[in-house]
């Protein structure tokens, strides 16, 4: 009889590795119902353990690693390959078409992500948690914006010609480098998508962006508001909302940076990043 200690989370809390968050929280809840109905001091403390990692997306990518879990939630099948295969790249492909054979073969969603070159691994986010992330960052950058635009005319006086369209631009400038362009590079993830748990990476690897990356994905506004003002700004918003209005939730700051935004589910890496 296996012990607590000899059981996975996954095992401690009923669940599979490929459970949605949802099922996990309902695997959890009916785990620790029944371990403190049964005065299961241990067991409830391990149900507490196991979810405190599960439930944590960054954690629970860690765990499935240590314990053989791949990116999807299918357990590793290398152990189960057969005994003539000795080659290491020969192990992966009979690992790659056992789960394409067997329940996880890829469903709509991931011939959708095969076909734009997106790695499994790599979950695209809902389209109503994108929307959040981008109103979080674009309603903050209006608010920096107009703060700092009106602070500066009340000082310098310059809110009519030249001047001031110097400083409109220079302010919108500032703000897309600072709370867009910035913190893509360092973290791939604004403001808004840290709050939404949602990342920018190469479509590739899924590292983190290049500088190069970073620069083409916030290319447009950069230039277009300069150059075309108030159409510019119009511009580029749609330009970076854009994947609202495609099934594969690829905007066009995205198809041209060949970057993705996913669900962090991980903790993204500049090695072996993309230029």
């Amino acid at each position: 009889m296996s012990t607590v200690s000899d059981r996975t989370h996954y095992e401690v809390i009923g669940s599979e590795p490929q459970a949605t968050k949802a099922d996990l929280k309902a695997a959890y809840v009916t785990a620790l119902d029944s371990a403190q109905g049964a005065g299961d001091t241990e067991g409830v403390a391990a149900v507490r353990r196991a979810w405190q990692v599960l439930s944590d997306p960054i954690q629970r990518q860690r765990y499935d690693d240590e314990i053989g879990v791949n990116h999807r939630g299918a357990v590793e099948l290398v152990d189960a390959v057969d005994a003539e295969v000795v080659d290491e790249d020969d192990a992966v492909d009979a690992v790659d078409v056992e789960v394409l054979d067997g329940e996880l073969a890829p469903g709509p969603a991931d011939r959708k992500a095969l076909f734009h070159h997106i790695p499994e691994f790599l979950e695209q986010p809902t389209l109503a948690r994108r929307l959040t992330a981008s109103g979080i960052d674009v309603i903050t950058m209006l608010a920096l914006f107009l703060a700092s635009i009106t602070v500066t005319y009340q000082i310098t006086g310059a809110s009519k010609g030249v001047p001031g369209v110097v400083t409109f631009m220079g302010w919108v400038e500032f703000w897309i480098v600072v709370l867009f362009a910035i913190p893509t590079l360092r973290t791939g993830q604004t403001m808004g998508k840290r709050f939404t748990y949602v990342m920018t990476v190469d479509r590739d690897t899924g590292n983190l962006p290049s500088v190069s990356q970073v620069i083409r994905r916030y290319m447009v506004p950069m230039v277009a508001i300069p150059v075309l003002f108030q159409m510019g700004a119009f511009l580029s918003l749609f330009f970076g909302l854009s994947y609202a209005m495609g099934r594969d939730q690829l905007s066009l700051a995205d198809r041209l940076a060949k970057t993705v935004v996913v669900v962090a589910r991980y903790k993204p890496t500049r090695t072996g990043n993309a230029a």
